[in-house]
């Protein structure tokens, strides 16, 4: 499993360093599990993430994260331009609310248009088996 991480500007939350800038803890990230920044939405445009998971030999992704509508959403749409197959965990991602639209509408709103986009969609009771 490897994990994602926003590199953000000096002075912003989730700059190096910032509280908000580890990955989080509670995500239970193993030793040895790598770790790739970036500074934009899609974690593809760290080219060091697509040899990594190149290098495992796989075809297919799963994903889970923030922002759907920001950082999920184009790390979607990265991975199938990389020709990778993608699995979007539907509950899984999260965002907030907007001024025109609450965050659960935004969520499934995402789900939908990840389907349409030729992503498999699951949920995480299904992907660990319970």
């Amino acid at each position: 499993m490897a994990f994602v991480r926003h590199d953000g500007p000096a002075g912003d939350p989730l700059a190096p360093g910032a509280s908000g800038w580890p990955v989080w803890p509670q995500l239970g990230q193993a030793a040895g599990e790598p770790t790739f920044g970036k500074s934009v939405g899609n974690a593809f445009s760290n080219a060091d993430l697509g040899q990594w998971v190149a290098g495992q030999g796989v075809r297919d992704v799963v994903l889970i994260g923030a922002q759907s509508d920001f950082c999920v959403a184009a790390t979607v749409k990265g991975a199938l331009a990389q020709g990778l197959g993608v699995t979007v965990v539907s509950d899984a991602h999260s965002t907030l609310d907007s001024e025109e639209e609450k965050a659960p509408d935004i969520i499934v709103r995402h789900n939908k248009a990840f389907a349409e986009q030729g992503a498999r969609l699951t949920t995480t009771a299904a992907l660990i088996g319970g």
